[in-house]
């Protein structure tokens, strides 16, 4: 008789189920994928081995249950949760996608606030903070203050040189790379957002891989987790800087055996290195523009080059726009006022389609401080743009009519009054409509607002666009004219209003009457309003339904 055996260890024989033994036996290799850049949680050495403390907790999970792991370090959590592995190792809940299940937690960690040395921790307020792609943004930090880098690393260097202000990471993370990489203007504070714990996660519905990892981690006692995770911490390829050579030999040594080739070799190094890091950043700012809905661009100064990401591109109708598009951004980019704030553009989309962008900038400087190239967001404002030309006209209109309003019109008459060339024929007219009280009285103000409505409507018909035309008093309405040829001219107006009203409403019997006012190069609203009233006056007297010119009687 022969006797089957399950392959997992004696050990977990006591804690799994039989279901559960019979998946370990039909299992083969579990795919394990992950974030690279994440030490000490997961990272690849300079040699391309996986190390980390998820992979030391899951090969000690192998040990107990003989499951076996092949492991593998992706670009993004996108990568990661797209890609058909089996298990994600080493995510936090803030990174936890919806159709993964986490494990419990093997290793729990407080978020340490991180910040270069220039900055003060109590005022980060408009200050640069340093993300990674994929994490959930923390609460109380705008997007328009934030860079997200690739991986922790890549944030902690930004911090360090300064070309980003703060940040927040676990305290591993942060521990491991400050030993690893010797930064120098990192200060960090023990004031976090949240304590974070580490987790592997599967999909939802393999329930047996979760329920063997999460026994298997219950089964690791606390002193074994402990040394696992020290193991890992301590692990550190120390990366050797000139500050720890000096440290321990004397820059005496520096000094005397190497100062000419060391003068020329940081020049060339620093040089490849902000080439490097400019290329970086660029590629950063690419695949952040390619993933939101902002778009972004750089304009190297010296080339007088402007490069914009490829959903900008898309924006314009044909080449030819946005040539014309890219000119106005570059003449805005070489004023120094549009890189001093937030500033609005107006840009072609096509022939027809002109949009309100707002840009937010940031400058990249060469190690003389000199400007390199500035680097930049457009985000479209057109609805709030709208918005507020929306309210801007509510504030200048009248509600009824939609023409001027009485502050309006004096404001905009009074600006060409002020330019007003002597040689130049201008007209103020002011319309009365006749028995207006008495409609008002007779028929309700429903009716005496229709009657107005229809003034509006014929005013707009008759006058030309250049005119001004208001509201400014109850059944008053004032018109300026610039450029009028002669009083033929206003009389034909006049004429030409009575018959757009008769048109408009031919059962209504409205009369108007009409006082006008010439100008020639005259400076004063209030002089020439006053002229037209006193011929309006006179229009009145002798019945209305008539025009009138000042000094004049009646026509």
């Amino acid at each position: 008789m022969a006797i089957l055996l399950s392959t997992a260890p004696v050990s977990a024989q006591y804690f799994l189920t039989p279901d559960e033994q019979d998946y370990i036996d039909k299992t083969g290799i579990i795919q394990a994928v992950s974030l690279h850049g994440a030490a000490p949680l997961q990272y690849a050495d300079k040699k391309g081995e996986i190390k980390g403390i998820s992979i030391e907790v899951l090969e000690k999970i192998s040990e107990l249950t003989g499951l076996v792991f092949e492991y593998r370090l992706l670009e993004s959590v996108d990568d990661a949760y797209d890609s058909p592995a089996d298990l994600v190792f080493g995510i936090s809940d803030s990174y936890a996608d919806e159709n993964i299940t986490l494990s419990h937690p093997f290793l729990e960690s407080q978020t340490i606030l991180y910040l270069n040395s220039s900055v003060d921790p109590e005022d980060l307020s408009e200050k640069i903070y340093a993300g990674t792609m994929g994490s959930t943004q923390p609460q109380g930090i705008s997007l328009e203050y934030t860079i997200n880098y690739e991986t922790r690393e890549d944030s902690l260097n930004a911090v360090e040189t300064g070309q980003a202000d703060y940040g927040y990471g676990n305290a591993y993370s942060v521990a491991f790379y400050t030993l690893q990489n010797g930064y120098q203007n990192i200060i960090t504070i023990p004031r976090g957002k949240e304590d974070r714990a580490y987790c592997f996660g599967v999909p939802r519905e393999n329930k047996l891989l979760l329920s063997i990892l999460n026994k298997s981690i219950d089964a690791i006692d606390d002193r074994e987790m402990q040394t696992l995770i020290l193991n890992s911490t301590t692990n550190i390829e120390r990366r050797i800087t000139p500050h720890m050579i000096v440290s321990s030999y004397g820059l005496e040594l520096i000094v005397l055996g190497t100062l000419i080739i060391t003068v020329l070799s940081v020049s060339i190094l620093k040089n490849l290195r902000d080439n490097k890091k400019l290329k970086l950043q660029n590629e950063r700012y690419q695949i952040l523009s390619n993933i939101s809905n902002e778009y972004m661009y750089e304009y190297y100064v010296e080339q007088n080059e402007l490069h914009l990401s490829k959903n900008i591109i898309h924006l314009f109708e044909n080449q030819e726009i946005m040539e014309e598009a890219v000119a106005i951004l570059k003449e805005a980019l070489q004023n120094s006022a549009f890189l001093q704030s937030i500033y609005r553009i107006e840009l072609p989309l096509s022939a027809e389609k002109r949009v309100i962008f707002k840009s937010v900038s940031s400058l990249i400087c060469n190690d003389k401080g000199k400007v390199y190239s500035i680097i930049g967001k457009l985000i479209d404002v057109s609805e709030e743009e709208a918005e507020r030309q929306e309210l801007i006209r509510k504030s200048e209109t009248d509600g009824l009519t939609g023409l001027y309003n009485v502050n309006t019109t004096k404001r905009l008459i009074n600006e060409i009054m002020e330019k007003n060339d002597p040689h130049k024929l201008d007209a103020l007219l002011l319309l009365d409509c006749d028995k207006f009280k008495e409609i008002n009285d007779t028929h309700g103000h429903l009716r005496g607002d229709s009657v107005i409505v229809q003034v509006s409507e014929a005013l707009r018909n008759t006058f030309r666009k250049s005119d001004i035309i208001g509201r400014v008093g109850g059944d008053e309405f004032c018109i300026y004219m610039e450029n009028v040829s002669s009083r033929d001219f206003i009389i034909s107006k006049y004429r030409q209003l009575v018959n757009s009203l008769k048109q408009i409403n031919p059962d209504a019997d409205i009369t108007v009457s009409l006082g006008a006012a010439l100008s020639k190069g005259e400076k004063s609203y209030d002089d020439l309003f006053a002229k037209a009233d006193t011929a309006l006056y006179v229009v009145k007297n002798s019945g209305g339904d008539n025009l009138s010119f000042y000094s004049e009687k009646k026509l």
